[in-house]
């Protein structure tokens, strides 16, 4: 009897140290896609409406994360528009771990504006910002963003300043189908200690 009571708790443990691991379990990278909608202004000029799309991604180092994407950015009545490539520096204050449903973080970096639309080479310029992933499931999210670029360009661009509001879905991959993958189908840790238990159950009542 003392046998069969310690197994029933030792199944009762096994999932809970499970459900703790994949709650734990850290991501190593994301990707995004935005899209974004916001003003700019200057000193000789002023754009009401500059909407803009991209798409992402990023790397961890545990709440550091290091990112590039690239934008399509319209403004102006005149159908100006560019290319914006970005490289920046994000710090994600909850970390990059699962269970970290709310994920607020802050970033900056440098951005090109690439013309599409006249003969200009280009412009460099900066940006900062921050936002929230919302995760309202383990591989995908609601992403919310407030971006501003700064450029001391004042021919080319949207503006000296291009601030924009940006609602995107920001997804990462199944560590457990990247592990499986990676070791040739390989079970992970938790799997491995949920078949465990089912194999003490069966232990347990036979």
């Amino acid at each position: 009897m003392k046998k069969l009571i310690a197994r029933a708790a030792l199944l009762l443990l096994v999932p809970m140290f499970a459900s703790a691991q994949d709650a734990d379990r850290q991501y190593h990278g994301q990707g995004y896609g935005f899209f974004g909608l916001g003003t700019s202004m200057s000193y000789s000029f002023y754009h009401p409406t500059v909407w803009q799309l991209g798409f992402g991604g990023e790397g961890f180092l545990y709440k550091v994360g290091l990112g590039a994407e690239l934008g399509y950015v319209h403004w102006g009545a005149n159908e100006n528009q560019a290319w914006m490539p970005s490289g920046d520096v994000s710090y994600h204050f909850r970390g990059n771990r699962a269970r970290a449903r709310v994920d607020p973080f802050v970033l900056g970096g440098a951005t090109m504006y690439a013309p599409t639309s006249h003969g200009a080479r280009g412009a460099p310029a900066g940006n900062f910002g921050g936002g929230v992933n919302l995760w309202f499931q383990e591989l995908a999210a609601l992403r919310l963003e407030v971006r501003d670029h700064v450029s001391n360009n004042r021919s080319f661009g949207p503006g000296n300043h291009y601030l924009s509001f940006r609602v995107g879905i920001t997804f990462r991959q199944d560590q457990g189908l990247a592990q499986a993958k990676a070791f040739g189908g390989r079970r992970s840790i938790a799997e491995r200690s949920a078949l465990g238990g089912s194999t003490i159950v069966t232990a347990a009542f036979t």
